[in-house]
């Protein structure tokens, strides 16, 4: 079965931000991965399944799926600013279950709270019989040099999901990034979309900088990551 998967931060998206929610409505995504949402129109949620976090969102669109079910890690720190870092559910395609994660690593907590999320999400996984897909904005980059310990972070996360049976085919481009620093002078790639290696890829892409950046208002800071898989 063919399905296809976005990840995007949509950048405080709310009611007023029509531009955004019209060009959101084009892009015909099965699965979507949105973080940092404030509020979402009617006219998307009566097309979409939604599964709400904090500032975090997992859209499943109502043709492909009959439902979802959201479910938890285990944290056992007791620290709870860790839960705030995703959201995930459960549904059921082509006779398999589906385990789906958006994450934002929204700015805050520091490196080792977001290192222990990834640890307790590396167990979950683990544990997990069916197929998992992670989306999001971890808003680090194992290119950055002066957030070292991002970097460091981002390397290690890639290199443990790989070990796990992931990728994520946008990042075997070099040339690949999402983000563009104010001062438009650096371009980072810190939004990922990791799939299952055993996924059949049909597509993948990201828009022209100037299609998300060049709107008036510009629909966000991100650039999406569109993947078509066949599972």
């Amino acid at each position: 079965m063919k399905i296809k998967l976005v990840t995007w931060n949509i950048n405080r998206a709310a009611y007023t931000r029509r531009n955004l929610w019209n060009y959101m409505g084009t892009m015909d995504f099965d699965v979507g991965f949105f973080q940092e949402v404030y509020m979402i129109p009617a006219e998307i949620r009566r097309r979409y399944h939604t599964i709400r976090g904090e500032m975090n969102a997992v859209l499943l669109s109502r043709e492909t799926f009959e439902g979802a079910m959201r479910n938890y890690i285990h944290m056992d720190s007791g620290n709870e600013c860790v839960d705030d870092f995703y959201v995930s559910c459960t549904t059921g395609i082509s006779g398999m279950e589906l385990t789906l994660f958006s994450i934002y690593n929204y700015m805050g907590p520091g490196v080792e709270d977001f290192a222990e999320f990834l640890d307790s999400l590396y167990r979950y996984i683990e544990g997990c019989h069916g197929p998992v897909i992670i989306g999001g904005d971890f808003n680090m980059s194992e290119t950055f040099t002066t957030l070292r310990e991002w970097g460091l972070l981002a390397a290690e996360m890639i290199e443990r999901l790989a070990g796990l049976g992931f990728r994520d085919p946008l990042l075997e481009r070099s040339d690949s990034f999402t983000f563009i620093t104010p001062d438009r002078k650096r371009r980072y790639r810190i939004d990922y979309l990791f799939i299952p290696e055993k996924f059949n890829v049909l597509g993948v892409s990201s828009p022209e900088e100037d299609e998300i950046f060049g709107e008036k208002p510009r629909l966000s800071d991100h650039l999406p990551i569109e993947l078509t898989v066949e599972i």
